[in-house]
């Protein structure tokens, strides 16, 4: 049986099976405001550290093509960053909903898992476990001191659903 790793309060597991989980679960009906909510706060994570991590941000979205839980959100290609701060832009969703209680339903993320699996691609499966905490440990510290910024963020797009750049340079900004 394979040995799991706390993050916060989620169990982070092996590679395969969070592959696994995360294609199962992606297509669960969803309830509309508390998965809007949730996606809207995920948003606000990404955005928030690659604000942190001065990369371009452009627009953000909630409830894509009629699912209250898709959101998405442009950020500059974080390649030239470091693996960690990369898997942190990715963890960075999932640790805002957590610190704000915004639940999605169980498939949110998978997206983000996805593209950690994607970066781990060539680290060694023993090490992924423990590069994907420090990834969560990372977003958590870059989200912090943010809080209040996470939230406007989130509460507009709970309000218009989408933001321009420039209406997340301003909030950024404010």
């Amino acid at each position: 049986m394979p040995r799991d790793e706390k993050v916060g309060a989620s169990t982070i597991r092996p590679r395969r099976e969070r592959e696994q989980s995360a294609l199962a679960l992606r297509d669960q009906p969803s309830n509309s405001e508390r998965d809007q909510r949730g996606a809207a706060y995920h948003e606000a994570g990404h955005i928030v550290v690659a604000w942190v991590l001065r990369l371009a941000i452009g627009g953000a979205e909630i409830a894509i093509d009629s699912d209250p839980a898709r959101g998405a959100t442009q950020i500059q290609d974080a390649t030239h960053l470091s693996l960690l701060d990369q898997l942190a832009i990715c963890a960075a969703g999932l640790e805002a909903q957590k610190l704000f209680d915004a639940p999605t339903h169980e498939g949110a993320g998978w997206g983000d898992y996805g593209k950690m699996i994607e970066l781990l691609d060539d680290v060694d499966e023993s090490e992924d476990v423990g590069l994907v905490h420090q990834g969560h440990e990372r977003a958590l510290a870059l989200l912090r001191p943010h809080l209040d910024i996470i939230e406007r963020i989130a509460k507009a797009l709970i309000e218009r659903k989408c933001l321009d750049t420039d209406e997340v340079r301003d909030i950024l900004e404010g």
